[in-house]
Order: structure tokens, then sequence, then C-alpha cells
């Protein structure tokens, strides 16, 4: 096949990739659905354990956020403070942080300001974050992102608080015991 540099490029190169990509499209879902047939209910066993007196101090770092999604970071904090009571762990014993920068400071900000960046959404984070809060959970907003976003003090939520920098509430976190979460 011959191909001819145009004003548009190269055109045939182009379409034959889109053909192509077009093509081997729809085998995905098959191969998705063939998968999912193929599954079998498994066992799963705890088999570690959780001393009774021993603290966990865990955190979370919130970067990335979503116009009207729950943020994956805030949602993950929340999950392992309910897996950790859910293996037993007394809720007092396990202290959970979350670091927030970047844009996913409108993730934390009130119904006002987060329509303003979201063209009226509501914030769909005030049910998560006020379930991290009244299981004594630290939220901590880098406020260089904060200032960057132009999200103040009074634009968040209730229990969420701002620090200097993201960098300085992980170092602070960390110097208090707390390790953070790889994901």
């Amino acid at each position: 096949m011959k191909t001819r540099a145009t004003s548009g490029g190269l055109a045939t190169l182009g379409g034959l990739a889109l053909a192509i990509g077009l093509a081997v499209m729809p085998l995905t879902p098959a191969l998705a659905d063939d998968h999912a047939a193929e599954e079998e209910e498994v066992e799963i066993v705890n088999q570690m354990s959780f001393p009774a007196d021993a603290m966990w101090q865990h955190s979370f770092d919130a970067y990335e956020g979503s116009a009207g999604e729950v943020n994956a970071a805030l949602r993950r904090a929340l999950a392992f403070s309910k897996a950790m009571e859910g293996e037993g762990v007394a809720p007092e014993r396990v202290k959970v942080a979350i670091v927030v920068h970047g844009p996913s400071v409108f993730d934390v900000s009130n119904d006002a300001r987060y329509g303003e960046k979201y063209y009226g959404l509501e914030n769909p984070n005030k049910d998560v974050i006020a379930q991290l809060v009244e299981r004594g959970a630290e939220i901590w907003v880098c406020g260089v992102a904060a200032k960057y976003h132009k999200v103040g003090n009074l634009h968040l939520l209730d229990g969420v608080k701002m620090a200097p920098s993201g960098t300085v509430a992980h170092a602070e976190l960390q110097r208090r015991g707390f390790g953070i979460n790889a994901y």
C-alpha cells in the first residue's frame, strides 16, 4: 500500500489504524465475559491477627478528583477504617488521615465552591467526609494547592483542616507514626 503525505497527514495509515482499532474493539468485552464465566467462587479466610492493644495509624494521599464523583482516596480511607472494625479492631485503635492536594481540594469544599468549579454540581464527597470525621479521621488540605485553586478555609467542609502544604502534612503525620497507603 502506498501512502502519500498531504496537508491532512498520513490519511491512509490513520484510516487503517482506526479500522483495525474498530475491528478489534468488540473482542474486548467478549473476552471479559468469557473470563467472568470461568470464575468460580473462592473462599478467603483471614490469617492475619490484630492485637487488641495495638494502634493503627494510616494515611492516604488524595490528588486526583473528577467532577461529580466521590474521591477514590477518601473512599479508600473510609473502607480501611470499616475493614479494620470488621476484623474486630476497636474504632478508637484506628486512626486515619488524608492529605488532600492538587485539584482534589475541591472534593473537600462546600457545595457553593464545588459548584463554582463544577458547573453547579453538589459535592458528592460530603457524606464520605462526614463519616470520616465522625470516625475521628484527620483531613488535611495542602495550603499551597488551596491557594492556587482559590479554595480558602471558609470553603472547607466541617472537620476539614488547612495545612501549610501537603508535604508538611505528610511529614507531620509520619512523625506521629502514621504509615502512608501505597496506592
